[in-house]
């Protein structure tokens, strides 16, 4: 009796035991499972109905933004997570605004949500005028009727008539009105409109801009709608050769006698201040101003003849108050060595100097401690490497300097994805995430010794990779591969993601679309 008794302990003790291990595989699987990609199911595809863009800012739902060739509209799709199916369509039925001609592919447009609405802002262009309208849309998927926002029309004299347009830092809409009469005076007018309040707050008519005077750039607004912007002044001083879609143009070469920030404010006596803050440069890839209720910063990344006859690119910084009458002392920072050493190649011009590659704003995205400033070449269908500059937001200096490697050859008619060159940036973890399409033949080269010569080009999604670049608070970056395009191609999208807790991407076999959810666990 002893003896049985000793024997069914052992089986209730190695019961216990299986039961243990069995709970502790289960805990493991179901993590593993859960940690996989989650793929929609099937969805028809239509060659006539093309994807533009994702907005992917919350954990149940992103939203779709796609060209219906077929129904001639711009159309608007919620889908659930992680299923992918449609919660609501709204066709934005633009030609009732636009002629029945007009090409959507062309279309100038803005695509943002905010406080749950999505706001979707185009241009209707006719032969001697421009107009501005704005389509809101709810939760429901119910759209507002067309707001007119700006309208210009050629006057007698007027050879060019002109918008741009931006979503402000308080997400409003900042509109820049241009009229050129002759080919170098320049008249424009700055609205604000509040997106919450439907209408125009703020109307600001600039004074008449000319060679003389600088032209303006890198408008921005803060919370009180005081406005700020950048007068340039220069002038050509020779003519370089370059090589443009395969034809070899002579384009100017400027010099730059001086940047001026300029403050027009709301409720001050003396609402106009301006202060130069750079003089005396050879070139200017990128002007952001960085406003705040009480400030303004600025960051430029320009290039400047050295003292031993060396044109080297360097990054500026500086912070006024908003009347501009204080100010902290300026940071400027070269170009890192090592990156000035791979960028230093012959590359359509007859100048080889990282100086010389010309860079034009894409975005810039915060952490709660960071700044990420990305800028990017790009020359007609040629989709070329990107800069990403880290900032400290408080002192504005420049922490790290990192090289994205892009190289994508991609002109109309190769594919009917218009957007295979562009880039995915977004934050996730406090972390930088890039993605860009790359050609398999570079996953093993290191991200810390680009070479543009060696890196293989991609030309099409068939058969190529959807890589993520990520760089963390030190700068360092590494890589990984999303997805090898092969039965479904990954198409690489205009992308939005501000709260991200995962990624959105598109897949298309041409017969057959889906997406896949990756889930943070594998980011």
């Amino acid at each position: 009796m002893l003896i049985n008794q000793e024997i069914l302990q052992k089986v209730l003790l190695w019961n216990k035991i299986f039961r243990i291990a069995l709970f502790a595989f289960l805990i493991a699987y179901c993590s593993s499972f859960f940690s996989q990609p989650v793929y929609s199911r099937d969805f028809e595809a239509r060659k006539k109905n093309v994807p533009l863009a994702i907005i992917n800012n919350h954990s149940n739902y992103f939203f779709l933004l796609r060209y219906n060739k077929a129904a001639h509209d711009i159309t608007i799709e919620r889908r659930a997570k992680p299923s992918a199916e449609i919660v609501s369509f709204t066709p934005l039925k633009l030609d009732s605004i636009n002629a029945d001609w007009f090409n959507y592919e062309n279309l100038d447009y803005l695509f943002f949500e905010y406080n749950y609405h999505t706001y979707f802002l185009f241009e209707k262009v006719l032969n001697s005028k421009k107009s501005i309208y704005l389509k809101i849309t709810d939760t429901l998927g119910k759209a507002s009727g067309f707001i007119e926002l700006a309208a210009l029309e050629k006057e007698k004299g007027v050879t060019e008539i002109d918008f741009e347009y931006k979503r402000t830092y308080n997400n409003n809409i900042l509109i820049v009105a241009s009229q050129t009469y002759g080919t170098f005076l320049i008249k424009k007018t700055v609205l604000i409109f509040d997106v919450e309040k439907r209408k125009v707050v703020l109307t600001k008519k600039l004074p008449i801009e000319n060679a003389a005077t600088g032209y303006s750039t890198a408008f921005e607004a803060n919370a009180t709608n005081d406005l700020f912007f950048v007068l340039a002044k220069a002038h050509i001083v020779s003519y370089k050769r370059k090589n443009i879609n395969h034809e070899q143009v002579q384009v100017p070469v400027f010099f730059y006698d001086s940047l001026i920030v300029v403050s027009f404010l709301n409720k001050a006596a003396f609402p106009v201040r301006n202060k130069m803050f750079l003089d005396g440069f050879t070139g200017v890839n990128s002007i952001r101003l960085i406003p705040s209720k009480e400030t303004v910063s600025t960051l430029v990344h320009f290039s400047s003849l050295k003292p031993g006859g060396e044109i080297c690119t360097y990054f500026l910084n500086e912070k006024f108050n908003n009347d501009l009458t204080n100010t902290s002392r300026p940071y400027i920072i070269p170009l890192d060595s090592s990156i000035k050493e791979n960028l230093t190649f012959y590359d359509g011009t007859d100048y080889k100097s990282a100086a010389y590659k010309e860079y034009r704003l894409l975005t810039n995205l915060n952490t709660a401690t960071t700044e990420y400033v990305l800028t990017e070449r790009v020359e007609d269908y040629y989709y070329k490497e990107l800069l990403v500059l880290q900032n400290d937001p408080k002192t504005g200096q420049v922490l790290h300097q990192n090289i994205i490697p892009r190289k994508i050859y991609s002109f109309k008619g190769r594919t009917r994805f218009k957007n295979i060159g562009k880039a995915m940036p977004f934050i996730f973890k406090d972390k930088l995430h890039v993605v860009v399409l790359e050609s398999p033949a570079n996953f093993k080269k290191e991200t810390d010794k680009f070479n543009y010569h060696r890196f293989k080009k991609e030309t099409n999604l068939w058969h190529s990779n959807l890589v993520m670049y990520t760089i963390d608070n030190n700068g360092v970056m590494d890589k990984k591969l999303l997805y090898h395009n092969a039965n479904f191609d990954a198409v690489p999208l205009p992308y939005q993601a501000e709260n991200a807790t995962d990624i959105v991407l598109y897949l298309n076999n041409t017969k057959v679309e889906k997406f896949v959810i990756l889930r943070p666990d594998q980011l």
